[in-house]
């Protein structure tokens, strides 16, 4: 994922980016999911977290993707945050259901935020969602 090069450049951030991925083993579909989360997750934290520093890893597991974005600013209150759907959260969490993953959050107000979403490696139905829509 070459997004924190350009993402870190077009917004005068700084991205740590790191991983140990094989590009290989990953179907496209949850590549894109993942994209998509990563470019969502870092526009929040660059908007709220009052920060200009974020930490990637991309991490695989025999089964499973981990795509971990960790910041050490603002934070937030989840339930608020939750309550608002203004953070794009709702978003991320629908997109990964799509390639059968999850998120969760972990984030406080003034301790930062860390977004930790997870896909597995190899989907049992077809890359549609139940209503047959594409990913793309």
């Amino acid at each position: 994922m070459d997004v924190d090069c350009q993402f870190g450049q077009q917004n005068g951030v700084e991205v740590d980016f790191k991983s140990d991925v094989s590009h290989s083993a990953v179907p496209p579909h949850t590549s894109l999911c993942l994209l998509r989360v990563l470019q969502e997750a870092l526009n929040n934290a660059v908007k709220h977290s009052g920060v200009r520093k974020f930490d990637v890893q991309l991490k695989e597991t025999p089964h499973e993707i981990h795509l971990t974005v960790r910041d050490s600013g603002l934070g937030f209150n989840f339930e608020t945050a939750r309550a608002s759907k203004g953070l794009g959260l709702n978003h991320m969490k629908e997109r990964l259901k799509l390639v059968k993953g999850s998120l969760s959050i972990d984030s406080q107000p003034k301790r930062g935020t860390a977004i930790r979403a997870r896909v597995p490696l190899s989907l049992e139905t077809d890359p549609k969602h139940e209503d047959g829509r594409q990913l793309a």
